[in-house]
């Protein structure tokens, strides 16, 4: 009996310690679909962008994208280049970054993937 009241107590300890949790600590994610340009239209990709705890990171990646193999390719948000990556021979190129090198994203903002030459690759929006 003893056992169940405690590990009930403990239950509502940590629901109240959630509850409680201020907005500034909550996590805010925000998703993009990647999709290949006119002169890339096979590649693919995806990119997570939080803020958690205050700290932002970001998550991206673009996928078959074989013609590229060998090549950098630079991610950027919003204009502000965020990394850059070679592509692998899989046709698969990814960053993730964290902390003040991660511009702030909010829904609308664009997320681009170009050559370092300049062309692009792919781009998408996120929600």
């Amino acid at each position: 009996m003893r056992a169940r009241i405690s590990i009930t107590l403990v239950g509502l300890l940590a629901a109240l310690a959630l509850a409680a949790m201020p907005a500034s600590a909550a996590t805010n994610v925000h998703r993009a679909t990647l999709k290949g340009s006119a002169s890339y239209p096979n590649v693919k990709g995806s990119a997570k962008a939080q803020r958690d705890n205050g700290v932002r990171e970001l998550e991206a990646e673009i996928e078959h994208a074989k013609a590229l193999a060998g090549s950098k390719v630079r991610f950027s948000v919003d204009g502000n280049a965020v990394g850059t990556a070679t592509v692998n021979s899989l046709g698969k190129a990814q960053i993730n970054r964290r902390g003040g090198a991660v511009p702030a994203v909010s829904t609308g903002s664009k997320i681009n993937v170009r050559k370092l030459g300049g062309a692009l690759v792919a781009s998408g929006r996120f929600s």
